[in-house]
This record gives structure tokens, sequence and C-alpha cells, in this order.
């Protein structure tokens, strides 16, 4: 058998579960000569747990040409690509759009569970900051269900067990396939962007450029100015 070009690529778990793998088979269709060693790791999350930057050795060691991340962007000795900002908005089932205690204002999050998404990164959105910024008062915004991985919040919204505040980026396939919806218009901008990481003598490669090509592109097509999506 010949030798196929091959890419590794270093993601974090919620973003390679609820973003990247539902758009992978578009990229196989125009790129069926390029296979991926995909891994997911939670240290691709900038955070005070972690190195904020990826050291070039860190990719030689370990044969990673592509990293995504989740940070600021300061990843010195690689060319690194901005794919798109976020925003934390909430999100829910539409069940809880009717009901006995339908989500019509921010003041029903009261009548509700509330979903948490305690993934470690400076800068994490919170219930708390939100209620204040729409103005909300009264409700605990530390109870409710608390998970460690952002995909399991946003699956626990879609199953109908409370509303989460999480990146519309990241819930993007549950809300066009109707699983989820924004009730509310108030977003909170992020400081922290999705950016895509190579070695600077990987990026002219054919494969590693044609990925690049690709992902940009599908990256494009996120647009968090309208949270209600």
């Amino acid at each position: 058998a010949r030798q196929e070009p091959r890419l590794t690529i270093w993601m974090a778990p919620s973003f390679a579960s609820k973003w990247f793998v539902p758009r992978l088979q578009r990229f196989a269709d125009m790129h069926p000569d390029i296979d991926l060693d995909i891994s997911a790791s939670p240290n691709l999350v900038d955070s005070t747990a972690s190195n904020v930057t990826i050291p070039v050795e860190n990719f030689r060691r370990d044969n990673v040409d592509i990293a995504i991340r989740f940070g600021k962007g300061a990843y010195p000795g690689c060319r690194v690509d901005k794919l798109f900002s976020v925003s934390a908005i909430p999100l829910c089932s539409p069940e809880l759009m009717r009901g006995k205690h339908p989500l019509e204002t921010p003041d029903d999050l009261r009548f509700h569970t509330l979903i948490h998404d305690d993934t470690r990164y400076e800068g994490r959105p919170d219930w708390a900051t939100w209620l204040k910024a729409a103005n909300v008062s009264g409700i605990d915004a530390n109870r409710g269900l608390h998970f460690n991985h952002g995909n399991l919040a946003i699956n626990a919204a879609v199953d109908g067990q409370g509303v989460v505040l999480s990146m519309k980026a990241l819930a993007s396939g549950d809300i066009a396939a109707g699983r989820l919806v924004a009730p509310f218009n108030l977003s909170l901008p992020l400081e922290y962007a999705y950016y895509m990481i190579t070695l600077e003598e990987l990026t002219d490669q054919p494969h590693t450029a044609a990925f690049r090509e690709w992902i940009l592109r599908e990256a494009g097509q996120e647009d968090e100015s309208n949270p209600a999506g």
C-alpha cells in the first residue's frame, strides 16, 4: 500500500465532539486521500492549570501537525490563525419555551434548573455574570447541574434538564437541528477565541494547507453577532 498523507490534530474534547466531528465528513469528501489522527485533550484550553503556550518542542515530540486551542492566541514559534470569536448565551430545549413556566423573560429562569459548564479556563462565563447583565436578582446563580465538560452540559440541555450557559458555536449543530433554542437575545462576548496553531515549517505542505483552507472556510460560517441564531 502506498503511504497516504496523514495529519495529527489536537483539540479540546467539547470542540471535537460538538463542532469539529459533525463537519468532518465534508473534509473527507473533499480530500479522501488525507488521513486524520484526532486527539481530544482538555489541556488545549488556556487556564491557570495548564501552560498558556504550546511549546514548539511539544509538537515535534508528539508528532503533532495542528492544534486547535481555545485561548488568547499567544503561541510563539507557530503560525496562528484565528478561527472565530465566541459569546456565552443561554440555551434550552424548545420544550422549556412552553408549559407551566415558559421561558419568556430572563426572570423566568427562577423556575428552571441552571446548567453550568465548569470547564476550567480563565475568563469562563458564569450564570452570576449573565444574570447581572440581564438585571435579574433573587436567583441563586450557583444552583443546578454542574459539569466539567461543555458537551455534557449541552447534552443535558438538549434532554430538557434545564438551561445551559454555553457558546453558540459549540451548540450550532443542536440549534440547526431544533434541539436547542436561545430564549433570550442577551449574550456575553468572551475574551478568548478558537485558534488553529501550526508549526511554521509545516504550514506550506499541501495536506496541511488543504486542511487549513477547509477549516477556515468552515469557521467563517460562524456568526455570533446574532445570538438567537
